[in-house]
């Protein structure tokens, strides 16, 4: 179950098979001019129709709502040539070659799809593939919340001594937060205890709420098995005495295939769920700070969408967020479907929740800063990005842009989107040296 979809130890013996298989599947062709003519005939077919089905599932149906890389492309032509080849052998080869010509198409595949997943960067083992959770249930036993509210203290790095025998590393795991006020159906949060809130007598901690992005197999694991967030979090830890951020990994979907863009409406209450439901609960369990300097709302994809909406509708609650490849607003497959279902045919009202328009009517804002990253070949989502970090500075906030060089709207820009973000936050929130 923890075998690895993405070390060169898996991969690099999946290619050779693959390309011993495609060798023995054209080995007649070094003999056989009809065979020449057939494999030529297949490839150039099986060229064509991948190129054809990338565009089309990619492009025009936009079935995984992101473009597909030019790595992803090439890869589907490639499995699609070997299908074309694979397809003349059936034809012509006898039983025995029917055989291999069937275990080559499985293998090419295969192949295929994990070369994709590793430049997606989704899932890291077969566990995360049949999506069953590495994140165990979290105990806040001996954690305390702050029995009186704590300001937000900006010099907290300089003040902090770590007492001796505290643990190296954070703690984290899964934990119900339910939607009390909202009425909103969840699946479980995640919470990452950094060393400092792990000793006794240890100091109220600045926030972070982080979102996933919304797909198939999205949940809040994918933050932590395909973000990589508690290597990061650990990593600033280790840097700064054993300070990092409480950061909490809310449902915000409530279905991994669901979009209720963050938004109160038909999809169920998800800005109340994030606004008043996870807070309180926060509060109310975990030594955090009080002050809306010392929060902070941030994700991937959709998550990053989320983010910049509730930091522009709710200044007073956060003054920092992340936004890692977000889209422009809450927003379905089309601008259309998104009227029509979400607001009932309301243009008004569609235009009204898009954060830009937001940032428009509340500015200015006097304290919110936000980090915007995009993957540098992110076609889509890369516009967006640069009009959301525009208004907002138009708006009076502090943006910090990223670009995320070779890579697209993938878990590859979202785990580093994230790291770069917490990074920037670290100084602004009082855990490290400015």
């Amino acid at each position: 179950m923890d075998l690895s979809l993405v070390s060169v130890w898996t991969l690099v013996p999946a290619y050779l098979l693959a390309f011993g298989l495609l060798t023995a599947v054209l080995w007649p062709a070094l003999r056989a001019a009809i065979w020449r003519r057939g494999f030529a005939i297949g490839g150039l077919s099986g060229v064509i129709i991948g190129a054809l089905l990338s565009w089309w599932l990619g492009s025009v149906e936009n079935a995984a709502d992101v473009t597909p890389s030019v790595v992803d492309r090439l890869w589907v032509i490639g499995a699609s040539t070997g299908l074309g080849f694979v397809a003349v052998a059936l034809i012509r080869g006898g039983w025995g070659r029917r055989v291999l010509a069937v275990i080559a198409a499985a293998v090419f595949i295969l192949t295929a799809g994990l070369a994709i997943n590793r430049d997606a960067g989704v899932f890291n083992t077969v566990r995360e593939l049949l999506g069953m959770s590495q994140v165990q249930a979290l105990s806040l036993q001996g954690i305390q919340p702050a029995k009186t509210p704590v300001s937000w203290d900006p010099a907290l790095y300089e003040s902090w001594q770590p007492p001796v025998g505290m643990p190296v590393r954070g703690r984290f795991g899964s934990i119900e937060i339910p939607g009390t006020i909202s009425g909103f159906s969840v699946r479980p949060a995640i919470v990452y205890l950094p060393p400092a809130a792990l000793v006794p007598g240890g100091p109220a901690l600045p926030v972070v709420i982080l979102m996933s992005g919304q797909g198939a197999g999205a949940a809040p694991s994918n933050v932590v098995q395909a973000g990589r967030i508690i290597e990061t979090l650990d990593n600033l830890a280790a840097h700064n005495h054993g300070l990092a951020p409480i950061v909490v990994i809310p449902d915000q979907l409530g279905f991994s295939t669901k979009n209720p863009m963050c938004l109160d409406g038909r999809f169920g209450r998800s800005d109340t769920y994030l606004t008043a439901d996870v807070p309180a609960w926060i509060r109310s369990h975990l030594p955090v700070q009080s002050a809306s300097q010392a929060w902070v709302v941030g994700g991937f994809s959709q998550g990053g969408t989320c983010s910049i909406q509730l930091a522009a509708s709710y200044p007073t609650l956060f003054r920092s967020f992340i936004d890692i490849s977000g889209q422009l607003g809450p927003r379905l497959h089309s601008v259309d479907e998104t009227i029509n279902r979400a607001f009932d045919g309301n243009a008004t009202a569609f235009d009204d929740a898009q954060p830009i328009a937001i940032m428009q009517r509340m500015a200015p804002y006097s304290d919110t800063s936000g980090f915007i990253g995009v993957g540098a070949s992110d076609h889509r989502y890369g516009p967006a990005a640069t009009q959301i970090a525009a208004a907002a500075r138009e708006a009076g906030m502090k943006i910090q842009t990223l670009s995320v060089q070779a890579s697209s709207h993938d878990w590859t820009t979202g785990s580093e989107g994230l790291a770069r973000g917490l990074d920037w936050l670290m100084p602004r929130i009082g855990l490290a040296e400015k």
